[in-house]
């Protein structure tokens, strides 16, 4: 129930700006989550304030200790779809304990069993290109509008546009290339 749950909100509430512009700026959301992980600790944040009321709150009949459990294991997921902080650290630690110490046991082991839940919402998060043509195309473009409105709000503000997020200058076959073998080919 966990993973599902932190797949459906790791997104939630996305203002269409990614961490670096939110610091960058001094968004409300930079300031209060100290340029940590801005996003990540916004969607988990929010996810929970809803989850909270009583109309929505579908797991108030767990134990005080599942419930803690619950969301410790919810903030660790979100969190671990930082991109920026997180993605090779993790990705370093899964080929280390699976490939090299071969005593990975998720099963047994708490520790193996969150990373492990970790690396398949990463994989879920970054699995666009995976997907059939017609599918992959609409997400890329709607991801891509995204980066461009960003860029163009960059160039008005007069700081610099960030990798990828200037419609003027992207080559895009280039930039999913570099997406696919830099972050998504690198997972196991």
């Amino acid at each position: 129930m966990t993973l599902y749950t932190a797949a459906m909100v790791h997104d939630f509430n996305h203002p269409g700006r990614n961490n670096n512009f939110l610091a960058n700026t001094s968004d409300p959301l930079a300031l209060m989550y100290n340029d940590r992980s801005v996003l990540e600790n916004h969607h988990i944040a929010a996810a929970f304030r809803i989850l909270l009321q009583p109309e929505c709150n579908f797991v108030s009949k767990l134990t005080k200790e599942e419930y803690k459990e619950f969301r410790e294991m919810m903030i660790e997921l979100v969190l671990a779809t930082d991109l920026q902080a997180q993605h090779f650290s993790i990705l370093g630690m899964f080929k280390n304990k699976v490939s090299l110490t071969n005593s990975f046991d998720p099963v047994k082991v708490h520790e193996d069993r969150t990373l492990l839940f970790k690396m398949m919402i990463k994989c879920a998060d970054v699995s666009n290109p995976t997907k059939a043509w017609p599918i992959y195309e609409r997400w890329t473009q709607r991801i891509l509008d995204e980066f461009f409105n960003q860029g163009d709000a960059e160039k008005s503000l007069g700081i610099p546009v960030s990798p990828y997020y200037d419609r003027d200058t992207i080559y895009i076959p280039a930039s999913q290339m570099g997406f696919i073998d830099f972050i998504c080919v690198c997972l196991p």
